[in-house]
């Protein structure tokens, strides 16, 4: 089952976020080989895309805090279990303000046998005032 996290964002800000994998035994989630991806939708089926990442997880990889904060985009520790997830300036200011958006990010294993939706959740998106 997946965690929900819903969160509030200033159209046209950049929104970043970690969160920590763990499995059943408590231990760091080892993410090595496997692939994170993300949609931003401004609602369920059907509707539009307005946002989508995808990233693959090297052995070694030590992920960086956060992707390009205008673009955005995932990034996660090998071994650490942390996921760092950024929805970039650029696509928020593609909602129209006080709205609300839908999104979720899964999980596929190395083998690409196992598909785990890992968090979903709610985006409400409040009007900016200043533009630039």
């Amino acid at each position: 089952m997946a965690s929900s996290y819903d969160t509030t964002v200033v159209q046209g800000d950049t929104l970043k976020w970690a969160m920590f994998l763990k499995d059943q035994g408590g231990t760091a989630y080892n993410l090595t080989g496997c692939t994170l991806s993300m949609q931003v939708r401004k609602g369920y089926y059907p509707s539009s895309l307005v946002a989508s990442y995808v990233s693959h997880v090297p052995e070694g990889t030590n992920g960086s805090n956060f992707t390009d904060g205008l673009i955005g985009g995932l990034s996660a520790t090998a071994t650490g279990g942390t996921i760092y997830i950024s929805l970039g300036a650029t696509y928020t200011g593609n909602f129209s303000s006080e709205t609300t958006a839908k999104y979720d990010i899964q999980l596929v294993t190395p083998s690409g046998n196992n598909v785990t939706t890992i968090l979903r959740g709610s985006l409400t998106i409040l009007p900016e005032v200043t533009r630039i």
